[in-house]
């Protein structure tokens, strides 16, 4: 079950109406969901015209799709009236910056425009091995390292906001990773919307420190792998 399948099924199974994704990339993902209302952020997209053109005249809600070509700190800042126009976000995938630090700010900033009964999807929360989770600003600054055993696969160090999130919001967030697709982080509200979203920087630098060695001595208990159908089972947590 990759990343498509499970965002598809949560928009079937819940409803949902608004979608709003960071990291858009090529638009293999945004434009193949079937959803209402979308927004796609990503700093330079690279979607094929073709392919695009293809996407709106198979799945005519894609006409409706908003582009911005921006950062997503810049998105969250200049266009606060935008987003409350468009409304919260019923789910969020996070696919943009592999690190921690612009990972978490992700899901934070998402949180804040997040509907009470809506989840954030992050994408790269499990890597397959000690190559793909080597911490760095970029994928070229990681592909110059050529750490051992690297073969072009980057997942970085996104797990740890996954880490972050389970240990200063365990009252207020259901969080777990699903194992498939290089990991997919589950996020979503307990009690409606979650407050005190500033980055706490003591929690933040001791998390930073953790390598992928301490990931892998018990992956179920410190980022919540779950298996990779454990939403759509009666165990799965109620979305």
């Amino acid at each position: 079950m990759d990343r498509l399948k499970v965002l598809q099924e949560l928009i079937d199974q819940n409803g949902y109406q608004k979608y709003l994704e960071i990291g858009v990339h090529k638009g293999f993902v945004f434009l193949e969901l079937k959803c209402p209302k979308k927004v796609a952020i990503d700093p330079k997209f690279q979607i094929d015209f073709h392919y695009k053109l293809k996407k709106l005249f198979k799945r005519p809600y894609n006409f409706r799709n908003k582009y911005f070509e921006m950062t997503s700190d810049k998105f969250f800042i200049e266009h606060k009236k935008f987003i409350k126009a468009f409304g919260a976000f019923d789910l969020v995938f996070v696919d943009g910056l592999h690190t921690f630090e612009g990972s978490l700010k992700d899901v934070l900033n998402s949180l804040n425009y997040l509907h009470e009964d809506g989840c954030v999807v992050v994408h790269d929360c499990f890597p397959p091995r000690k190559a793909a989770a080597t911490p760095a600003n970029s994928y070229q600054e990681v592909n110059l390292l050529k750490p051992d055993g690297w073969n072009g696969l980057w997942c970085g160090d996104v797990w740890k906001t996954i880490v972050y999130l389970k240990k200063l919001y365990k009252d207020e967030l259901e969080v777990l990773v699903l194992d498939t697709d290089f990991g997919l982080g589950i996020i979503k509200p307990k009690n409606g919307p979650v407050k005190d979203l500033e980055i706490n920087q003591e929690v933040f630098l001791q998390i930073n420190d953790l390598d992928y060695d301490y990931l892998l001595t018990n992956p179920n208990e410190i980022i919540g792998l779950r298996n990779k159908n454990y939403l759509f089972t009666q165990s799965g947590i109620n979305l």
